[in-house]
């Protein structure tokens, strides 16, 4: 789905705790308190494993219930996984 021209945008935005990579080391609640509180995201969430089919399929799913037409992602890089 796009956007067209005057219509909002529909964000969605999710946080990973990749196990403890980066919930160890970042706060992901507030991360997605915050992230709650910006123009045109309409849902934010934050999920255990975004790389598992799970994840994958919770995504999808939000992304479909939501109407989303853009999403953010925060996931932990390949060194963090180490």
């Amino acid at each position: 789905m796009i956007s067209k021209p005057g219509e909002d945008l529909r964000i969605g935005v999710f946080v990973c705790d990749c196990g403890m990579n980066i919930a160890g080391t970042i706060d992901n609640d507030q991360v997605v308190e915050h992230a709650k509180t910006l123009p045109n995201v309409v849902s934010a969430v934050r999920s255990k494993y975004s790389c598992s089919d799970p994840g994958q399929n919770d995504i999808q799913k939000l992304i479909t219930d939501n109407r989303l037409d853009r999403v953010v992602i925060g996931v932990a890089d390949s060194p963090a996984k180490k």
